[in-house]
């Protein structure tokens, strides 16, 4: 049996194979090409916008002047350092826990531009802003920097001059300092070691400011209403002859102290009270008080007689107002 011979097809029987070029994608290539274009598109747009939003944020000087408040407010130190220059001096105390302290204090909220004066390539912004219960004015001085604005300082230099209780005070949980240091404007970072203290007068500092402070301790109202339930109890002690530590002797003279017998008719609330000059934080009480009782008062004889009637007695008195309720007579 012979093998039947095989011949090669013809080249007319195959289809030529059409040429790279004119070769039809698959469909799904069409799809991921278009999804590509928008993404690029998208990604283009938004480049666009994130660089005109850049530009118009960094172009007018208020904008940089409430950005550094907005930096304060939520404590970011590092920020609000950065929008602008620092001043010569110690930088100890512009860091996030000092600027914590000052917003425990009081919170830096609600700031607002008021006015800008432009001169060239320098400006000056007035804003307001709410620190805790109080409205705060202050003013910002810029430069030009590109096609941005930078803040002339972002800190101040203060000086803390204490009148009285400086061994009370603190700033960060440190003693006070006695040299120009820099701070962050807003709530003076002050602390008390007693709550029978307060500092007078709102404590602000201002980035406009001279810096200068000056600090007194006052009773505060707990630590007031302590001084005078102590100073009530260590009267009543001497009138009932219950105590050996000296009491406060009559405005009258001639009444024999120590032999005053009765009860307080006055209003201790009238008293003085102050914190005497120096670091300890000594109360400083004066003024007089009314008892009403019996007493001995010498006669033209220079003899004692026993009488019945109402009298003021001198108080002056001393405490320390970490423990009020230790009184003692008499001036230091």
């Amino acid at each position: 049996m012979t093998n039947p011979i095989m011949r090669p097809p013809a080249l007319g029987d195959v289809p030529p194979e059409p040429p790279v070029a004119q070769r039809r994608r698959p469909r799904h290539h069409h799809g991921l090409f278009w999804v590509a274009v928008l993404a690029a598109l998208a990604a283009v747009a938004g480049g666009a916008l994130i660089t005109a939003t850049a530009y118009l944020s960094e172009s007018t000087p208020e904008t940089t002047a409430v950005s550094y408040f907005h930096a304060l407010g939520r404590g970011d130190a590092a920020g609000a350092l950065g929008l602008g220059e620092l001043p010569a001096g110690p930088r100890t105390y512009l860091t996030s826990q000092v600027l914590d302290a000052a917003l425990s204090i009081a919170k830096i909220s609600d700031v607002r531009v008021l006015s800008t004066v432009r001169h060239g390539d320098t400006a000056k912004v007035t804003l307001e802003y709410q620190l805790g219960a109080q409205q705060v004015s202050d003013a910002v001085s810029l430069v030009r920097h590109g096609r941005g604005w930078r803040l002339t300082r972002t800190a101040v230099p203060v000086h803390l001059h204490v009148v009285a209780g400086a061994d009370r005070m603190s700033v960060a949980g440190a003693r006070v300092p006695t040299t120009t240091v820099l701070l962050f404007p807003g709530a003076l970072p002050l602390a008390l070691d007693t709550a029978n203290l307060n500092l007078r007068g709102p404590q602000v500092v201002h980035l406009d400011g001279s810096g200068e402070h000056e600090i007194q301790a006052v009773p505060s109202p707990a630590g007031t209403q302590r001084v005078d339930a102590a100073v009530l109890a260590a009267v009543q002690a001497c009138l009932g002859g219950r105590t050996s530590r000296g009491c406060p002797p009559p405005v009258d003279q001639t009444i024999v102290p120590g032999s005053v017998r009765g009860r307080v008719t006055g209003n201790v609330e009238k008293l003085t009270k102050s914190v005497a000059p120096g670091r300890a934080g000594l109360l400083r009480i004066s003024g007089t008080l009314t008892v009403a009782g019996t007493y001995q008062q010498l006669d033209f004889n220079n003899q004692p007689v026993r009488r019945t009637r109402t009298l003021e007695l001198r108080i002056d008195a001393r405490c320390y107002a970490t423990d009020p309720a230790k009184i003692v007579w008499g001036a230091p």
